[in-house]
């Protein structure tokens, strides 16, 4: 065979190989998705960049939508999306609202007790500040008898104020005092007003936020990370073949490249998953 012929057969299985991928993922799908023909995203869409509504849209948009997009073309399915508080949804997941939930979830042990997840991309909480208060703080340990903003249900974010504030009273300082909220834009009016002195976010929506309002806000330490974690995708127990497809399918736009495309677009390449794994939360990975 000519090296001409070998070069065509090598580029034609490459471009076949993500259309198998997809095919046997597809057979994975229970028949009451398959017939129904849509996956119902549970989201919050207010958590750019990766998922969220643009002023004026009715669609969300951002990171995740446009992999899930790519997963539910390779599927045969397509997308609805369905909004709900960041709070409500697992038990939106649990109740069979939603197939997945979405728009920013994080994998943690605890949450592996009702859910499975399938993580596409390692973020971290942050801290975001008012610009006038850029040097006042460094650390989550800097808040000690001040006040700091979040989404309800963020337990791993809440779990690390929660140990800080021990160390302020330890220390013979004041706690620092949390308020949850049910959304980010409710979190950014209480700093806006001053209510708190910082809102504890995902880094890359913190950093999206600050190119919204430049010389606005401004993250504590310049990236300072107060806990790691994966995002990922949730699914109920009882749909692990949904949630194997979504996995195959993902692994496939990985190898392709398709996956750090649409990371990159966003500018949360840096978050990349070296392999899109399945209920492994921040705290099992290697440093």
């Amino acid at each position: 065979m000519k090296w001409t012929s070998l070069i065509v057969v090598a580029a034609l299985a490459s471009a076949l190989a993500p259309i198998a991928v997809a095919q046997d993922a597809a057979k994975l799908v229970s028949p009451e998705v398959r017939s129904r023909g849509v996956l119902r995203v549970g989201s919050q869409q207010t958590f750019p960049p990766i998922e969220f509504r643009e002023p004026g849209k009715t669609e969300p948009t951002g990171a995740s939508r446009e992999l899930l997009d790519e997963v539910a073309k390779r599927l045969g399915l397509k997308l609805e999306y369905i909004q709900g508080e960041y709070a409500s949804l697992i038990s939106g997941v649990e109740a069979d609202r939603f197939d997945i939930a979405s728009g920013g979830i994080s994998d943690t042990e605890e949450r592996e007790q009702k859910l499975d997840f399938v993580n596409y991309m390692m973020s971290g909480g942050s801290m975001m500040v008012l610009s006038t208060n850029t040097g006042t703080f460094k650390d989550i340990d800097d808040f000690c008898g001040k006040g700091v903003a979040t989404l309800l249900g963020s337990r791993v974010i809440m779990t690390a104020v929660e140990a800080a504030s021990e160390r302020c009273v330890k220390a013979g300082k004041q706690a620092i005092r949390a308020e949850q909220l049910p959304s980010a834009p409710d979190a950014r009016m209480q700093l806006d007003l001053q209510r708190v002195d910082a809102y504890l976010g995902d880094f890359p929506a913190l950093v999206y936020m600050g190119t919204q309002f430049p010389g606005k806000y401004k993250i504590v330490g310049g990236n300072y990370i107060l806990t790691p974690y994966v995002t990922s995708w949730g699914f109920a127990k009882n749909r692990t073949g949904l949630r194997d497809a979504v996995q195959k399918v993902m692994q496939g736009m990985l190898e392709d490249g398709t996956y750090k495309k649409v990371l990159d677009k966003w500018g949360v390449g840096g978050g990349a998953l070296p392999a899109i794994s399945i209920n492994l939360p921040a705290n099992k990975r290697a440093k």
